[in-house]
């Protein structure tokens, strides 16, 4: 997992998952823009959106045994890297509670997820 097939693979779920949050953020913000979302709305679109991010980014990186593991650590790796760029985007760095269950759902969501690639890709 930590060899040097490891961090390629991790750097492309995270590619893969910032490009799909950036796409969808996009797309959320183009709507509200329209619509005009509550703040309840918002929030719920926004871990929507980490969800999906997760599960993809982990379900096209994750390759051989241990799904689980390296979907946890690829999860946390894509919530970090996301919650970066996403502040500096914003230009606010907030460490809060909000933040933790953030890395909690992405190492969950990302466990999940690697189960699933593995899983798959044997079976293909």
């Amino acid at each position: 997992m930590f060899n040097e097939k490891g961090f390629p693979l991790i750097l492309k779920g995270v590619l893969i998952s910032v490009l799909f949050s950036l796409i969808c953020v996009l797309i959320f913000a183009m709507l509200g823009a329209i619509f005009s979302f509550n703040d309840v709305a918002s929030l719920i679109a926004s871990i929507v959106i980490k969800i999906f991010a997760v599960f993809i980014g982990v379900f096209f990186s994750v390759q051989g045994e241990k799904g689980l593991l390296k979907g946890a650590l690829y999860g946390l790796c894509i919530i970090i890297v996301n919650y970066l760029l996403f502040s500096l985007i914003g230009g606010n760095f907030n460490f809060s509670v909000k933040l933790l269950w953030e890395l909690l759902l992405g190492v969950a969501v990302g466990a999940v997820a690697g189960i699933v690639a593995v899983n798959l890709k044997k079976k293909a």
